[in-house]
């Protein structure tokens, strides 16, 4: 039900109720200020379009490498000059996956000098246990490494992926997709490792990698680097590598173990569906993403969405259901978010996960204008987060909160909610732990007022004020802990609701 304007004579009883409850247990106490509308809307307004302007990305199309491709088999060496694309994957299976195909030392296709179709890639190699033509396209049975001058381009084909083989595709160079399937092909022959093995794509820093409109199937396995599609800057690349770019548009990943994982990179990922991820659907670490208009369903073991590091990201008008973890998960980063407009629902863990985050002005971290409920833990769930700013969001429909930030020692915030729909929470809608400030403007509860407390944690000992200040009075208040409490005579907005 809708909470409506609380009476005058509910207010105090449930300050009065609350304030002795709260006595025994805060060693603070609570300070209640008035923000004007117009100020606290200016600000709004200026954080929106702070965040905007930090997040924005355009990341281009990259135009294939001139010229025909020289193509040669490389032979294969760990820790040797010039082996550090393929080395983390030594140990990974990928060499003895290779043995159980290659009679002879590990080979790789390498392609260099310019760019080539698979039809032209077929003619070249001229083996079929290299690569042979396969349904709709070819199957690949040998690892391919692009260049860093080197250009792969698949147009209206497939490429099948040989599972038991060690097929693998390397990019240093320019990997295209347009129109096309890229799938591991397993048959009915038994694994010739003991360790987990599907082919994989990485593409390292420097590197350019588009794929739209086109189907990435049953790839990776749970590896380091080897979880799907991949890119990253490796240790034996100098740290001011160009950012590997990615390009993903109207595309399909289905069965990956991680569809996308970017470290090092700058990706745009729009309208494309993820389905069935073992790991995450997307997990991003110290890089510069956009994903806008996608559908994530599925995640099998942890989360849809996972941004760590030194990451700036832009997550709107994405559909994530299904999660076994969180649908979104916020880590130890350090950069602009811009959470929005995203449909958030039947996450089997929280809906939001923040943990160890600390926001600052010119790296801003705003949720607004989502919908996120169905979760068997908490809508939004933080700790050791310094703040955040919640605007017009609807975030319910949970046993636990629907908003639960704790803090182990208190932190700066503020914490600012806003013009949200908050509410059918199986114990409060709002807790919070640990914090110095929150700043309430006039949001919609949708509780039970006389049977559950709306606002617990360090804000139980005000809730009646605060209540009645933001509902009934439509006030912005800023709540503080202080050493000693303000004379509530001095807040006018505050001042008929303890009366």
């Amino acid at each position: 039900m809708a909470l409506r304007p609380l009476p005058l004579c509910l207010a105090a009883l449930l300050y009065v109720g609350t304030l002795q409850a709260a006595s025994q247990s805060l060693p603070l106490q609570q300070s209640l200020s008035v923000i004007s509308t117009s100020e606290h809307q200016a600000q709004l307004q200026q954080l929106h379009q702070h965040a905007l302007e930090a997040v924005q990305l355009q990341v281009k199309e990259r135009p294939r490498p001139a010229g025909h491709a020289r193509v040669s088999l490389q032979p294969m060496f760990s820790a040797q000059t010039g082996s550090w694309p393929f080395e983390p994957f030594v140990n990974n299976g990928l060499f003895r996956a290779i043995a159980g195909y290659q009679a002879h030392h590990p080979q790789v296709v390498e392609i260099r000098g310019g760019s080539i179709t698979l039809a032209q890639l077929h003619t070249a190699l001229n083996n079929p246990r290299i690569l042979m033509p396969y349904k709709d396209g070819y199957l690949l049975s040998y690892p391919l490494m692009i260049g860093s001058d080197g250009g792969l381009v698949l147009e209206g084909t497939s490429l099948y992926l040989y599972t038991f083989s060690g097929t693998a595709l390397i990019n240093q160079g320019w990997l295209g997709l347009n129109q096309s399937r890229l799938e591991s092909v397993a048959g009915d022959k038994p694994s010739s490792t003991d360790r987990a093995w599907r082919p994989f794509v990485v593409a390292w820093a420097g590197s350019h990698t588009q794929v739209i409109g086109s189907t990435f199937e049953r790839l990776g396995y749970n590896a380091n680097l080897s979880r799907g599609l991949t890119t990253a800057l490796s240790s034996q690349q100098a740290a001011s590598t160009a950012k590997a770019t990615l390009i993903v548009r109207n595309s399909q990943f289905n069965a990956l173990s991680s569809a996308v994982e970017l470290q090092h990179s700058q990706a745009q990922i729009n309208d494309s569906r993820f389905e069935q991820s073992q790991q995450y659907a997307l997990d991003v670490r110290d890089s510069q993403v956009n994903l806008v208009n996608n559908q994530l369903r599925g995640i099998d073991n942890n989360s849809g969405i996972r941004l760590r590091g030194q990451t700036v990201a832009r997550v709107e008008r994405n559909l994530i259901l299904g999660a076994h973890k969180a649908a979104i998960e916020i880590s130890d980063q350090r950069g602009a978010l811009l959470l929005s407009a995203n449909l958030i629902g039947d996450s089997r863990g929280n809906g939001l996960q923040l943990r160890n985050l600390a926001p600052t002005a010119q790296a801003p971290l705003l949720i607004e204008d989502n919908l996120i409920g169905n979760s068997q833990g908490s809508a939004v769930d933080a700790s050791e987060v310094s703040g955040a700013t919640l605007v017009n969001n609807r975030i319910g429909n949970t046993p636990e909160y629907a908003i639960s930030l704790r803090n182990a020692a208190p932190l700066a915030g503020p914490l600012t909610l806003s013009g949200n729909t908050l509410g059918k929470a199986g114990k409060a809608v709002v807790r919070v732990e640990g914090l110095q400030q929150v700043v309430l403007g006039p949001n919609r509860f949708e509780g039970k007022p006389l049977l559950q407390n709306l606002l617990i944690g360090d804000l139980l000992s005000v809730q009646g004020p605060l209540l009645d200040a933001t509902q009934r009075q439509g006030c912005v208040v800023r709540v503080q802990q202080v050493a000693q409490a303000v004379a509530p005579g001095s807040l006018l907005c505050l001042q008929s609701a303890s009366q």
